[in-house]
């Protein structure tokens, strides 16, 4: 499957087409360690901050705990996770767009030139430039669990149900994913302007790529 095109305009600040500057490009098949701010794992291996280049192989699992970590892949694809938050980079040979799987926790990705493919309970397909946000909410008392998706920039094409069809959620649409509901699933509006830190966090660090 082929990412969706971008069907809106987004604001020049948030165009990611720069080289990452982290002494290489990062390429398809693999993703490289960013910013990371307190406990921080990968494949369950804690991560310190270094100047050498630190990869993120097909399969690999980032966790964080109380910390926070900015994750570059190919195209200009930025993911950054929030406090106990846990994410899967999964191989999608032979196609060179991003895929991976939000697991735990909050998540917001930036897509450059490059869109993506990602799995939080829906596979949800991203836009290029675009900017997006994923919440992992566990039902209390239930063995279940929900995902909330905001599109702030660009769109995505949501799979739901059997027989599936697709959903198109644009900016500021919000849906709340889960595998349970089949196509049931509204649209909703949500205000762009509220943010928390994981949103201000990612938006600073998507402003200093831009001028590396």
């Amino acid at each position: 499957m082929k990412p969706a095109k971008t069907l809106v305009v987004i604001t020049s600040f948030l165009a990611l087409h720069a080289v990452v500057s982290l002494g290489q490009q990062v390429t398809p098949g693999t993703g490289l360690v960013g910013n990371i701010e307190g406990k921080v794992y990968l494949n369950e291996q804690p991560l310190e901050p270094s100047p050498a280049p630190v990869h993120v192989y097909a399969n690999s699992i980032v966790r964080t705990e109380s910390g926070r970590a900015e994750i570059l892949f190919a195209g200009g694809v930025s993911l950054f996770l929030g406090e106990n938050a846990s994410f899967k980079f999964i191989p999608n040979s032979p196609y060179n767009f991003n895929r991976f799987e939000i697991l735990d926790g909050s998540a917001v990705v930036a897509t450059g030139e490059m869109g993506s493919l990602a799995k939080c309970e829906n596979d949800v397909t991203l836009s290029d430039v675009g900017l997006y946000r994923f919440d992992i909410i566990h039902l209390p008392g239930l063995d279940q669990k929900l995902c909330g998706f905001k599109v702030y920039e660009g769109a995505a094409a949501v799979q739901l149900g059997d027989p599936p069809m697709i959903s198109v959620p644009t900016k500021g649409n919000f849906m709340s994913l889960s595998l349970g509901c089949g196509v049931k699933i509204p649209l909703q509006k949500f205000n762009l302007k509220e943010t928390d830190a994981l949103d201000n966090w990612s938006r600073q660090n998507i402003q200093l790529r831009r001028t590396q």
